[in-house]
């Protein structure tokens, strides 16, 4: 069950369904950002204890929707991918309830505060990580169990919030889909991949365009810019009108063909929680990857060996310029990560881990919950 437009995703609904035993979409419309509603929503946000990112996901329908549903179904556990359904159904008396959590969400939020610099922006910020770090920390203490996607989350949940019952998992690759596909590598090409309505995204190639980009062109003349991922900002489309050596594509339908023609896949992220995925699917193709130490966060690599590391402008233009020059280093850094990935990282391995934390929790979960039902009846 999830929130849906029936509109503009009737595709993605067609799609859940053949996936899942069952889907039920929840009808809603997102309101546009920057619009005069989106204003007085926020406005309004202020006065609640949840921050705006969190409080327009919850919708009294929804919750009811999943009460309904439950009623009518036996169901073993309530699993909430993210921290937006599981906010939603905070005060839902359904058990036993899993939430994954991708991010620990409320640290995007405060990195991002800490690198805003207009007052007033930074004021609003402030408040926003504030209240996400309160009710993420509520959330986590009232569900049954938490899943996080890398020991760094799971180890600062524990610490933070004071949560015992929490389980890492690896991330995991499609590896029958993310895999060389044999094209011709287009010379000097750096390829980003990434929703460009997330704002550590956007940041980030922002950040990249302006700071290192000239300093790559400076040594490298050839090199490229290729940004794939949906709803670009007209400030970023901007960038590809003003430099055409800069591509922005808006959503594709198949991301390989671009990771497949990279010299270098680049990860220039400055904000951002849990783990990039992204990462993995470049390596899973024996693509070589540049990062800042956020962008790789919580995964397993090693700069040097199966990644390049950089955090500051030169450097990170260093390494990308050294992958374009340098065909032996490509192949070396590209197929560390490619077997790195393959190894550990196959969603065989990573879906029997998710299976197993899951059964534990419903084998938790069975005694107290019989004894609930012969309280009640008796």
């Amino acid at each position: 069950m999830s929130l849906a437009d029936s509109g503009s995703e009737a595709a993605a609904i067609v799609k859940m369904r053949q996936i899942f035993a069952s889907f039920t979409p929840v009808e809603w419309h997102e309101t546009p950002k920057f619009s005069p509603r989106f204003y007085a929503e926020f406005a309004r946000s202020r006065f609640s204890r949840f921050p705006y990112f969190l409080e327009k996901y919850r919708r009294p329908e929804y919750r009811a929707a999943v009460e309904a549903l439950l009623t009518r179904h036996e169901f073993d556990m309530v699993l909430c991918d993210f921290l937006h359904p599981a906010a939603a159904l905070l005060e839902s008396p359904a058990r036993p309830r899993v939430i994954f959590e991708h991010n620990v969400e409320y640290v995007i939020r405060k990195r991002h505060w800490e690198r805003e610099s207009n007052p007033a922006r930074k004021w609003v910020l402030r408040a926003e990580w504030e209240k996400a770090r309160a009710i993420e920390g509520e959330v986590c203490r009232a569900f049954d169990h938490v899943v996080v996607v890398s020991e760094d989350d799971r180890q600062q949940i524990q610490r933070e919030f004071g949560v015992d019952t929490v389980s890492a998992i690896p991330t995991g690759v499609d590896l029958e889909y993310f895999r060389p596909q044999n094209d011709a590598m287009r010379g000097g090409n750096l390829v980003f991949v990434g929703s460009m309505d997330w704002y550590p995204n956007e940041d980030g190639i922002l950040w990249f365009v302006e700071h290192v980009y000239p300093r790559i062109r400076h040594e490298a003349p050839e090199a490229n810019l290729t940004v794939v991922g949906r709803n670009p900002s007209p400030r970023l489309a901007q960038l590809a009108g003003q430099d055409h050596s800069i591509e922005v594509t808006g959503t594709v339908p198949d991301v390989r063909p671009y990771l497949e023609r990279a010299g270098a896949v680049i990860v220039p992220l400055r904000i951002g929680g849990g783990t990039r995925i992204k990462i993995f699917e470049a390596m899973a193709m024996g693509r070589a990857v540049v990062s800042t130490h956020v962008g790789a966060e919580g995964l397993p690599v090693t700069s040097g060996s199966d990644i390049l590391l950089a955090d500051e402008p030169a450097p990170f233009a260093d390494a990308v310029v050294a992958l374009l020059g340098q065909a032996a280093l490509r192949e070396r850094i590209g197929g560390a990560a490619q077997a790195m990935v393959a190894r550990d990282h196959s969603w065989e391995g990573v879906a029997a881990r998710m299976t197993e934390i899951l059964e534990g929790v419903i084998e938790t979960a069975r005694p107290a919950a019989a004894w609930e039902r012969a309280r009640v009846t008796t």
